[in-house]
Protein backbone atom coordinates (compact mmCIF):
# COMPACT_ATOMS: atom_id res chain seq x y z
CA UNK A 1 0.00 0.00 0.00
CA UNK A 2 1.69 3.21 -1.20
CA UNK A 3 2.20 6.04 1.27
CA UNK A 4 0.33 9.33 0.74
CA UNK A 5 2.50 12.34 1.59
CA UNK A 6 0.35 15.19 0.25
CA UNK A 7 -3.38 15.61 -0.44
CA UNK A 8 -4.25 18.69 -2.52
CA UNK A 9 -2.87 21.69 -0.57
CA UNK A 10 -3.47 20.32 2.95
CA UNK A 11 -0.57 20.69 5.40
CA UNK A 12 1.40 17.44 5.65
CA UNK A 13 3.59 16.31 8.53
CA UNK A 14 6.16 15.25 5.95
CA UNK A 15 6.76 18.91 5.13
CA UNK A 16 8.68 19.23 8.42
CA UNK A 17 11.21 16.51 7.64
CA UNK A 18 10.34 13.65 5.28
CA UNK A 19 12.92 11.19 6.61
CA UNK A 20 12.14 11.88 10.26
CA UNK A 21 8.36 11.59 9.75
CA UNK A 22 8.76 8.47 7.61
CA UNK A 23 10.81 6.82 10.36
CA UNK A 24 8.19 7.89 12.94
CA UNK A 25 5.50 6.29 10.80
CA UNK A 26 7.46 3.02 10.54
CA UNK A 27 8.07 2.93 14.30
CA UNK A 28 4.41 3.64 14.99
CA UNK A 29 3.29 0.85 12.65
CA UNK A 30 5.73 -1.63 14.20
CA UNK A 31 4.60 -0.96 17.78
CA UNK A 32 0.92 -0.82 16.85
CA UNK A 33 1.12 -4.08 14.90
CA UNK A 34 2.81 -5.83 17.82
CA UNK A 35 0.12 -4.57 20.21
CA UNK A 36 -2.71 -5.65 17.93
CA UNK A 37 -1.13 -9.05 17.42
CA UNK A 38 -1.09 -9.62 21.19
CA UNK A 39 -4.73 -8.59 21.46
CA UNK A 40 -5.63 -10.83 18.53
CA UNK A 41 -3.87 -13.83 20.05
CA UNK A 42 -5.71 -13.26 23.35
CA UNK A 43 -9.06 -12.74 21.60
CA UNK A 44 -9.34 -9.16 22.86
CA UNK A 45 -10.14 -7.33 19.62
CA UNK A 46 -13.88 -8.02 19.69
CA UNK A 47 -15.96 -6.56 22.55
CA UNK A 48 -17.50 -8.88 25.12
CA UNK A 49 -21.04 -9.88 24.15
CA UNK A 50 -23.68 -9.22 26.81
CA UNK A 51 -26.88 -11.27 26.89
CA UNK A 52 -29.75 -9.81 28.91
CA UNK A 53 -32.44 -12.19 30.17
CA UNK A 54 -35.62 -10.32 30.98
CA UNK A 55 -37.48 -11.24 34.19
CA UNK A 56 -41.05 -12.61 33.85
CA UNK A 57 -43.63 -9.88 34.28
CA UNK A 58 -44.96 -11.50 37.40
CA UNK A 59 -41.55 -11.57 39.11
CA UNK A 60 -41.57 -7.82 39.56
CA UNK A 61 -38.99 -8.05 42.34
CA UNK A 62 -36.44 -9.91 40.20
CA UNK A 63 -33.57 -8.13 38.42
CA UNK A 64 -32.77 -8.47 34.72
CA UNK A 65 -30.03 -11.05 34.42
CA UNK A 66 -26.92 -10.08 32.45
CA UNK A 67 -24.59 -12.78 31.13
CA UNK A 68 -21.24 -11.93 29.54
CA UNK A 69 -20.36 -14.22 26.65
CA UNK A 70 -16.88 -14.90 25.35
CA UNK A 71 -16.35 -12.71 22.26
CA UNK A 72 -16.04 -14.41 18.91
CA UNK A 73 -12.42 -14.45 17.71
CA UNK A 74 -11.59 -12.59 14.51
CA UNK A 75 -10.80 -14.74 11.51
CA UNK A 76 -7.44 -14.15 9.85
CA UNK A 77 -9.11 -12.32 6.96
CA UNK A 78 -11.02 -10.08 9.40
CA UNK A 79 -7.81 -9.37 11.28
CA UNK A 80 -5.94 -8.43 8.09
CA UNK A 81 -8.82 -6.15 7.08
CA UNK A 82 -8.63 -4.46 10.48
CA UNK A 83 -4.89 -3.89 9.99
CA UNK A 84 -5.41 -2.39 6.52
CA UNK A 85 -8.07 -0.01 7.80
CA UNK A 86 -5.84 1.10 10.68
CA UNK A 87 -2.88 1.62 8.35
CA UNK A 88 -5.03 3.78 6.10
CA UNK A 89 -6.04 6.23 8.82
CA UNK A 90 -2.50 6.20 10.25
CA UNK A 91 -1.05 7.12 6.86
CA UNK A 92 -3.64 9.87 6.40
CA UNK A 93 -2.78 11.33 9.80
CA UNK A 94 0.73 11.97 8.48
CA UNK A 95 -0.37 13.21 5.03
CA UNK A 96 -3.13 15.46 6.43
CA UNK A 97 -2.06 16.88 9.78
CA UNK A 98 -5.10 17.19 12.04
CA UNK A 99 -7.34 14.57 10.39
CA UNK A 100 -9.34 12.37 12.76
CA UNK A 101 -10.89 8.98 12.17
CA UNK A 102 -14.32 10.61 12.53
CA UNK A 103 -13.48 12.81 9.51
CA UNK A 104 -13.19 9.87 7.11
CA UNK A 105 -16.88 9.77 6.04
CA UNK A 106 -16.59 13.43 5.02
CA UNK A 107 -13.46 13.05 2.87
CA UNK A 108 -14.64 12.67 -0.72
CA UNK A 109 -11.15 11.99 -2.08
CA UNK A 110 -10.77 8.67 -0.21
CA UNK A 111 -13.65 7.33 -2.31
CA UNK A 112 -12.08 8.55 -5.55
CA UNK A 113 -11.00 5.76 -7.89
CA UNK A 114 -7.50 7.19 -8.42
CA UNK A 115 -6.84 7.54 -4.69
CA UNK A 116 -7.98 4.01 -3.91
CA UNK A 117 -5.90 2.43 -6.67
CA UNK A 118 -2.74 4.38 -5.89
CA UNK A 119 -3.07 3.50 -2.23
CA UNK A 120 -3.63 -0.21 -2.77
CA UNK A 121 -1.78 -1.25 -5.94
CA UNK A 122 1.60 0.47 -5.51
CA UNK A 123 3.83 -1.01 -2.81
CA UNK A 124 5.02 0.89 0.28
CA UNK A 125 8.29 1.90 -1.35
CA UNK A 126 6.32 4.48 -3.30
CA UNK A 127 5.16 7.88 -2.03
CA UNK A 128 2.24 9.56 -3.74
CA UNK A 129 0.89 13.10 -3.92
CA UNK A 130 -2.81 13.29 -4.70
CA UNK A 131 -3.49 16.24 -7.00
CA UNK A 132 -0.83 18.34 -5.24
CA UNK A 133 -1.21 22.10 -5.39
CA UNK A 134 2.03 24.07 -5.76
CA UNK A 135 2.85 27.75 -5.43
CA UNK A 136 4.73 28.76 -8.56
CA UNK A 137 5.56 32.23 -9.87
CA UNK A 138 2.98 33.87 -7.66
CA UNK A 139 0.14 31.50 -8.61
CA UNK A 140 -1.25 28.23 -7.30
CA UNK A 141 -1.29 25.32 -9.75
CA UNK A 142 -2.92 21.92 -9.30
CA UNK A 143 -0.78 19.15 -10.76
CA UNK A 144 -1.51 15.64 -11.97
CA UNK A 145 -1.04 12.83 -9.47
CA UNK A 146 2.61 12.15 -8.62
CA UNK A 147 4.04 8.82 -7.49
CA UNK A 148 7.70 8.95 -6.47
CA UNK A 149 9.49 5.62 -6.39
CA UNK A 150 13.15 4.66 -5.85
CA UNK A 151 14.04 4.98 -9.55
CA UNK A 152 10.93 6.35 -11.28
CA UNK A 153 8.71 9.38 -10.87
CA UNK A 154 5.29 8.77 -12.40
CA UNK A 155 3.02 11.61 -13.50
CA UNK A 156 -0.42 10.05 -13.80
CA UNK A 157 -3.90 10.77 -15.09
CA UNK A 158 -6.65 8.19 -14.57
CA UNK A 159 -9.61 7.31 -16.81
CA UNK A 160 -12.33 5.36 -15.02
CA UNK A 161 -14.68 4.03 -17.69
CA UNK A 162 -15.64 0.37 -17.37
CA UNK A 163 -14.55 -1.37 -20.61
CA UNK A 164 -14.68 1.98 -22.38
CA UNK A 165 -12.57 2.86 -25.40
CA UNK A 166 -10.67 6.15 -25.37
CA UNK A 167 -9.78 7.54 -28.80
CA UNK A 168 -6.45 9.35 -28.50
CA UNK A 169 -6.10 12.61 -30.40
CA UNK A 170 -4.30 15.97 -30.26
CA UNK A 171 -7.55 17.83 -29.67
CA UNK A 172 -8.50 19.36 -26.32
CA UNK A 173 -10.94 16.51 -25.75
CA UNK A 174 -10.95 12.80 -26.52
CA UNK A 175 -13.90 10.69 -27.62
CA UNK A 176 -14.97 8.37 -24.82
CA UNK A 177 -16.82 5.35 -26.20
CA UNK A 178 -18.52 3.47 -23.35
CA UNK A 179 -19.53 -0.17 -23.52
CA UNK A 180 -23.16 0.91 -23.38
CA UNK A 181 -24.68 4.26 -24.19
CA UNK A 182 -23.68 7.19 -26.35
CA UNK A 183 -20.20 8.55 -26.88
CA UNK A 184 -19.08 11.47 -24.73
CA UNK A 185 -15.96 13.62 -24.64
CA UNK A 186 -13.36 13.83 -21.87
CA UNK A 187 -10.63 16.42 -21.38
CA UNK A 188 -7.42 15.35 -23.07
CA UNK A 189 -5.30 14.10 -20.10
CA UNK A 190 -2.08 14.94 -21.98
CA UNK A 191 -2.72 18.63 -21.30
CA UNK A 192 -2.40 18.19 -17.53
CA UNK A 193 0.44 15.69 -17.89
CA UNK A 194 2.49 18.02 -20.09
CA UNK A 195 1.97 21.00 -17.77
CA UNK A 196 2.93 18.90 -14.74
CA UNK A 197 6.03 17.49 -16.45
CA UNK A 198 7.26 20.97 -17.34
CA UNK A 199 6.91 22.15 -13.74
CA UNK A 200 8.46 19.01 -12.22
CA UNK A 201 11.49 19.37 -14.48
CA UNK A 202 11.94 22.89 -13.08
CA UNK A 203 11.37 21.77 -9.47
CA UNK A 204 13.74 18.79 -9.86
CA UNK A 205 16.18 19.98 -12.56
CA UNK A 206 18.78 17.34 -11.65
CA UNK A 207 16.39 14.41 -11.27
CA UNK A 208 18.44 11.30 -12.06
CA UNK A 209 15.62 8.76 -12.33
CA UNK A 210 13.06 8.08 -15.04
CA UNK A 211 10.33 10.72 -15.36
CA UNK A 212 7.35 8.91 -16.85
CA UNK A 213 4.00 10.34 -17.96
CA UNK A 214 1.23 7.74 -17.81
CA UNK A 215 -2.45 7.64 -18.74
CA UNK A 216 -4.12 4.68 -17.04
CA UNK A 217 -7.50 3.10 -17.75
CA UNK A 218 -7.49 -0.02 -15.58
CA UNK A 219 -10.81 -1.18 -17.03
CA UNK A 220 -10.64 0.47 -20.44
CA UNK A 221 -8.81 0.47 -23.75
CA UNK A 222 -6.98 2.97 -25.96
CA UNK A 223 -7.41 3.52 -29.69
CA UNK A 224 -5.09 5.44 -32.04
CA UNK A 225 -2.06 4.97 -29.76
CA UNK A 226 0.87 6.88 -31.38
CA UNK A 227 3.76 4.77 -32.62
CA UNK A 228 6.28 7.31 -31.31
CA UNK A 229 5.26 8.65 -27.92
CA UNK A 230 6.62 10.09 -24.70
CA UNK A 231 3.57 8.97 -22.71
CA UNK A 232 2.64 5.44 -21.66
CA UNK A 233 -0.94 4.29 -22.20
CA UNK A 234 -1.84 1.50 -19.78
CA UNK A 235 -5.18 -0.16 -20.43
CA UNK A 236 -7.07 -3.16 -19.12
CA UNK A 237 -4.87 -5.65 -20.97
CA UNK A 238 -1.56 -4.15 -19.81
CA UNK A 239 -2.29 -2.99 -16.26
CA UNK A 240 -1.60 -6.15 -14.22
CA UNK A 241 1.73 -6.91 -15.88
CA UNK A 242 2.76 -3.25 -15.79
CA UNK A 243 2.07 -3.05 -12.05
CA UNK A 244 4.23 -6.14 -11.46
CA UNK A 245 7.09 -4.37 -13.21
CA UNK A 246 6.49 -1.14 -11.28
CA UNK A 247 6.55 -2.83 -7.87
CA UNK A 248 9.34 -5.19 -8.90
CA UNK A 249 11.76 -2.31 -9.44
CA UNK A 250 10.96 -0.75 -6.05
CA UNK A 251 12.36 -3.15 -3.41
CA UNK A 252 13.65 -0.45 -1.03
CA UNK A 253 13.22 3.22 -0.24
CA UNK A 254 16.29 5.21 -1.32
CA UNK A 255 17.86 8.31 0.23
CA UNK A 256 17.64 10.29 -3.01
CA UNK A 257 13.97 9.35 -3.30
CA UNK A 258 13.36 10.90 0.13
CA UNK A 259 15.22 14.06 -0.93
CA UNK A 260 13.14 14.31 -4.12
CA UNK A 261 9.91 14.05 -2.11
CA UNK A 262 11.16 16.78 0.24
CA UNK A 263 12.04 19.08 -2.67
CA UNK A 264 8.57 18.76 -4.19
CA UNK A 265 6.92 19.34 -0.81
CA UNK A 266 8.87 22.59 -0.38
CA UNK A 267 6.87 24.27 -3.15
CA UNK A 268 3.43 22.89 -2.29
CA UNK A 269 0.68 25.13 -0.94
CA UNK A 270 -0.07 24.68 2.76
CA UNK A 271 -3.66 24.86 3.99
CA UNK A 272 -4.67 23.78 7.54
CA UNK A 273 -6.83 20.67 7.48
CA UNK A 274 -9.78 22.25 9.31
CA UNK A 275 -9.78 25.14 6.86
CA UNK A 276 -9.77 22.59 4.02
CA UNK A 277 -12.79 20.88 5.58
CA UNK A 278 -14.68 24.19 5.80
CA UNK A 279 -14.29 24.97 2.10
Amino acid sequence: MAIPVKIFDVISKYERDVLDQYNRYLEYVESDTARLQRLHENNRLNPVEVLEIERPWWKFWAKTERIELEPKPLSESQYQKLLRERRHIQKLQFACEGVLETDLPHLAFIRDFAYRVMRTDWNERHFFLYRPVIEWNGATVELSHLIIGPTHLYIIEWLEGDRSIYHISKEKTWVHQPLKGENTRVVNPLIALTRTEELIRQILPDYAGVLQKVVIATNGYFDNVPTIRSTQYIGRNEYTEWMKQVNGRAPIVKAQQIRDVATVLEVTAKLPFRQFMDQ
